[in-house]
Formats: structure tokens, C-alpha cells, sequence
């Protein structure tokens, strides 16, 4: 298949976690794209349209793509204005504008007071200029993500709720970062599934899945939504403990899990640190060589755990900062089991 320039613009609020999560995907699927540039959140790569199309849509951070037209110079309105009036003579077709951080902002005053007079009615093909950097990126958009993909797993939308639940898009990106193939039927396992958040995640990009929790009452919830969402076929749920042996005996690709951190979630018997500590381990017998680990936990209990997992056979390949609120900041691992 014929192939293009693609640019594709990630999150900038979880910029290192979507970046990660671009070349994950790429790696989990065996994508043929070449990686060109980046540009602050923008990222320019080679690839055919079809599997530029299929990179977005498994993606959670990825807010828009398109093929490149051209790249310019900012200050180069003439360039710019004459390509821009070539697209709005197109049927269907209107540009719009985007200034990152601020950049572009008077390129375009006096673009906008040039193309006085133009028609800017609603449109099916839509023309991006994006200036960053003292450059204007013009694509062709094909991909927006639209919150509608997400909207009906927010957990307030689920048949079961319980608060404090993790939001469907950091989920799935935690599942893409784990570098999971939904064609060669690879297991993911979530040890901490509440009420199945994280599974319904990866059940959408059609990754088989356990979902294993301590409390009946949240595997209960857990089997209710994922019925509703239609996803018993590929998703188990197990009652069982997984800071104790009730993980033991699977064999899975990979763990990706939100561990509970309030003192009243942990187990009886259980500080968090013991818990955290305990789950690694039992994890180490569960993971096949070369799967992925992917775990959010408190910021302070850092050095700890590098340490825990290094004693346990695991390679710690990232790990990223996530500011949940005033009094936790947690960071998210991507662990490697050599």
C-alpha cells in the first residue's frame, strides 16, 4: 500500500505516557511505520493509510492525525496564504488554524485578514495549519478523537460504580503500553480489577483478559459490567488475593493493574508498601519471559520498589509521572520480565 507523511498530534497533558503509548502500539502490532520527527507533541512518520488509521484508533492519547501537505516557514505568509486559498477553492473543504502554546498567533491575524472574504461554512474535509516551533504544519485531518469513544465506560456511565475508579483513558493507555497483540490472542491480567475498568479497556481493542479481585462484591460488579459491555467471551473473573498466592498457577502476557492505595483498601494484615511488595512477587511467577508489567503506585514508595522489582526479575524500562490530585502524585512503571 502507497505510503504518506503522517503527523499525529498526542495529549500534551500525559505527553510522556501518550508518547510511550505511540511506539508501543507500533511494537505490539507489528505496525510498518517509521518514526521521522517529533516536534514538541507532534510526531512525523511514514506509514500507508490504513495502518496510520488503525495506530489512532487503538490509541487513547493520540488527539488527532492526517497526512502532511506541506511544512512551512511561519513567517512565509505568501506561501502560505497561496496554498491555503488553493484548499478553500476545493468543494467541501475549510482550513483551521491552531496556535500551540501561542505560537503563530499573529501569522494568524494576518492570514485570517489576507483569506477576507472566503467562505468558512461547515465542511466535510478539513485542512489543519499547526504552528509550533516558528514552523506551520499543514495536514489533512482524517483522524479527531472523539470523546464519544470513551463516554459510555466513564465510570459514572457503568451499570456498577464504585468512586475513585480509574478513567477509561489513562486505562487504556496503560493496556497499550503493556504491548499487548489482540491477533495472537496474547492474556492480560489485572490482580487489582475493582470493578473492571481496566479490562473493559482492553476487552475494546479486543484483548483477552482476567479480571481477578479480592472482594466478592467487586468481582460481582466486575462480572455485571462486563456483561453490559458484552465482553464475557474474552474477560475471566476470579476471586482471589493477589498479595497472597491467589494469582499463582496463570500464565499470562501481562499485568496491568491500579493497585489500591488507601490504608482501608489494603487487605487485613496488609500496609500498602507489604502489598505492593507482594504483588511483585507473585507477579514474577505469573508473567511469561519477555511480557510487560504496567502499575501505578505512590510517589515516596519509589526507590523501594525499583529495588523489589529489580530483586525479582523484572527490568524497569519507564516510568512516568501522574498527578492525580493535591496529596498523591503516583508514577506509572513499565516493567519488562527478562
Amino acid at each position: 500500500m502507497y505510503k504518506k507523511i503522517f503527523v499525529f498530534k498526542l495529549s500534551n497533558e500525559l505527553f510522556s505516557i501518550a508518547l510511550s503509548e505511540f511506539n508501543s502500539i507500533i511494537v505490539a502490532d507489528n505496525l510498518p511505520v517509521n518514526t521521522i520527527h517529533q516536534i514538541d507533541e507532534f510526531v512525523i512518520a511514514e506509514a500507508d493509510e490504513k495502518t496510520a488509521l488503525h495506530l489512532s484508533d487503538r490509541a487513547s492519547l493520540i488527539l488527532e492525525s492526517g497526512y502532511i501537505i506541506d511544512v512551512f516557514d511561519e513567517d512565509d505568509l505568501g506561501s502560505l496564504s497561496n496554498l491555503i486559498i488553493n484548499y478553500l477553492k476545493t468543494p467541501n473543504t475549510c482550513i483551521r488554524f491552531d496556535a500551540i502554546r501561542g505560537f503563530g498567533k499573529e501569522s494568524i491575524k494576518n492570514l485570517m485578514s489576507l483569506l477576507h472574504g472566503f467562505s468558512w461554512s461547515r465542511c466535510r474535509e478539513v485542512v489543519k495549519v499547526a504552528f509550533i516551533g516558528g514552523i506551520a504544519i499543514i495536514y489533512h485531518v482524517m483522524y479527531r478523537r472523539k470523546e464519544l469513544k470513551f463516554l459510555d465506560r466513564e465510570p459514572h456511565k457503568r451499570p456498577c460504580y464504585r468512586p475513585g475508579t480509574m478513567k477509561p483513558r489513562l486505562a487504556r493507555a496503560l493496556v497499550n503500553l503493556a504491548r499487548l497483540s489482540s491477533v495472537r490472542k496474547q492474556i492480560m491480567l489485572d490482580p487489582f480489577c475493582g470493578v473492571g475498568g481496566i479490562v473493559l479497556e482492553a476487552c475494546s481493542m479486543g484483548i483477552h483478559s482476567i479480571c481477578s479481585d479480592i472482594d466478592a462484591r467487586m468481582c460481582m460488579c466486575a462480572k455485571e459490567n462486563i456483561k453490559h459491555f458484552k465482553c464475557d467471551e474474552i474477560a475471566d473473573i476470579v476471586l482471589g488475593d493477589a498479595g497472597r498466592e491467589g494469582i499463582r498457577g496463570y500464565s499470562v502476557d501481562a499485568v496491568v493493574t491500579d493497585p489500591p492505595y488507601g490504608i482501608q483498601s489494603s487487605p487485613k494484615g496488609f500496609g500498602i508498601l507489604d502489598l505492593l511488595k507482594n504483588f511483585i512477587t507473585v507477579s514474577s511467577d505469573v508473567i511469561k519471559s519477555n511480557g510487560y508489567m504496567v502499575f501505578a503506585i505512590p510517589i515516596q514508595y519509589e526507590f523501594i520498589i525499583d529495588a523489589h522489582l529489580q530483586d525479582h526479575g523484572f527490568e524497569i524500562k519507564e516510568k512516568h509521572i501522574n498527578r492525580v490530585h493535591g496529596s498523591l502524585t503516583r508514577l506509572i512503571y513499565v516493567v519488562h520480565k527478562v
